[in-house]
């Protein structure tokens, strides 16, 4: 079983210690990083980092609920708790998609229920499966943005800035992308519209978040324009029904 990465923002040394002790005796393999401010948690804050924040509220300096407003910005994953001595942020908690909101003194069975929400959510993450210099590898679909083939080997650019190289082709994985939002628009390339900024007919290209362009064949393009203005349109329908 896969530990969980889980960061603790709280600037109170004591509330850190009993988190950390409800952590370790929740039977629940994991890992925990201190943070005594909201401006350090951001300052070394990767995508995909952390499987769990535990946040708090009142704390020197940046509030847990601005931190939690930048985190969204460059996440909009990573499950967040809050913990308090107040309820007066409730509504903002549900703003911010938070898992849950706790009152302190924090419970030994709020952490437990928790941390197994988050081990589940980790668990259950669908994922791309290939081998990596010999070695299995999963990787969760929500990170990839796109997939580039470039003579005999295959590039995964993901969230954040990191690079996968895989000596696969895309021909061969490609059927693990199906019933999800990627879009084989090249015989190069496979784009996620989750990432998709716009499409450029004049270009020929998807612009994507973090500066990429990636190529739509000329014969890919109505269909290319057709199947994202159709994920843009159930996008929209789901988040109005939410």
């Amino acid at each position: 079983m896969e530990h969980l990465q889980i960061a603790v923002c709280e600037d109170n040394i004591e509330e850190q210690q009993k988190l950390l002790s409800l952590i370790e005796n929740s039977g629940i393999p994991s890992e925990t990083t201190f943070f005594n401010s909201g401006e350090k948690l951001l300052r070394e804050y990767k995508v995909r980092k952390f499987d769990l924040i535990f946040m708090d509220i009142y704390m020197n300096g940046m509030s847990g609920v601005e931190a939690v407003t930048a985190i969204r910005k460059i996440d909009e994953n990573v499950p967040v708790a809050f913990t308090t001595t107040s309820t007066d942020y409730t509504l903002e908690s549900y703003r911010l998609e938070a898992l849950k909101y706790i009152e302190k003194p924090v419970k030994s069975k709020a952490v437990h229920e928790l941390l197994e929400l988050a081990q589940l959510k980790k668990e259950n993450t669908p994922r791309l499966m290939l081998k990596i210099k010999g070695k299995d590898i999963s990787v969760p679909f929500e990170r990839i943005l796109y997939a580039e083939q470039k003579a005999h080997t295959l590039f995964l650019f993901l969230e954040g800035g990191e690079v996968l190289q895989a000596n696969e082709k895309l021909d061969n994985i490609e059927k693990q992308f199906e019933e999800r939002n990627f879009f084989r628009c090249h015989k190069s390339y496979l784009v996620n519209f989750a990432y998709v900024k716009n499409l450029d007919k004049e270009l020929m290209v998807f612009s994507i978040k973090e500066g990429h362009n990636v190529h739509i064949r000329r014969e890919s393009m109505s269909k290319a324009r057709k199947t994202f203005e159709a994920y843009l349109f159930d996008r929209t329908r789901r988040m109005s029904n939410e």
